[in-house]
């Protein structure tokens, strides 16, 4: 009878194993699926000198390298995905990516951007939001991935030196370009008002000022009741549900 159960309950252990294995198998390979798809977006963008005078990063100055900014074959990208509205990159990041911008605020926390499920989701815009980015404060929504992959690289800005090398980033969209200037990030709590959206008098201008008193960095930009936001939401983990959020000017490029 012992060994019975021995036999059983070997048996078993056996089947959650295989069971374990299974899912993570699952996981790496959606993680591989989704590295292999962004990747092969990149041949639609190149990179061009930066126009003058778009202010270089840390550690473009301090190598004397001229600033690049993408070009996007956006034609291509939505011949794959007619949503595609920009494409963000934050240069010496893994931030190199598509934005769309779907019916909801659903569909891209599970799909890629050629619309197959994939846990690793796509970059989009607040479906609120105007996908011209004409808005006071544009949202772009993206998972914190543990393979550093989406907006895993934003959690890097709750660190000082990490915000002093990486400033800026560039927003491309199909009729413009955008040299994005970091101003603030900070962890918050969802219900909180970081993805506020429409303002009213002077609530704008006092909006600015609280996300320069939250933000856990220090920096020269200072956006004016003329500036427009952009805001990029990823998960964070000090408490249930906590966000990290980093704002950024978008400066229009000639």
């Amino acid at each position: 009878m012992r060994a019975f159960l021995v036999k059983i309950l070997a048996a078993g252990l056996l089947c959650v194993f295989i069971f374990s294995g299974w899912q993570v198998y699952q996981i790496c390979s959606g993680y591989a699926d989704s590295q292999a798809q962004y990747a092969a977006l990149e041949q639609y963008v190149s990179t061009v000198p930066a126009p003058s005078p778009a202010p270089q990063p840390a550690e473009s100055k301090a190598s004397g390298a001229e600033p690049l900014w993408p070009k996007v074959d956006f034609e291509a990208l939505r011949s794959i995905n007619p949503e595609t509205v920009g494409w963000l990159t934050i240069e010496g990041t893994n931030i190199h990516y598509p934005v769309v911008q779907g019916q909801d605020n659903d569909f891209y926390l599970t799909h890629r951007f050629d619309g197959t499920s994939g846990g690793a989701g796509c970059l989009f815009l607040d479906a609120a939001n105007d996908a011209a980015f004409q808005s006071a404060n544009q949202i772009v929504y993206g998972h914190y991935m543990k393979d550093h992959s989406m907006f895993y690289d934003l959690g890097s800005y709750k660190k000082q030196d990490f915000y002093d090398a990486h400033p800026t980033g560039w927003l491309i969209t199909p009729s413009a370009a955008y040299q994005l200037r970091f101003f603030s990030g900070y962890v918050s709590d969802p219900s909180g008002d970081a993805w506020k959206r429409e303002f009213s008098g002077a609530e704008y201008v006092q909006w600015l000022d609280s996300r320069r008193e939250k933000s856990v960095f220090v920096s020269d930009t200072v956006p004016t009741e003329e500036s427009r936001v952009l805001t990029l939401s990823t998960c964070s983990y000090e408490f249930e549900d906590a966000r990290f959020v980093l704002h950024g000017i978008l400066e229009p490029q000639s």
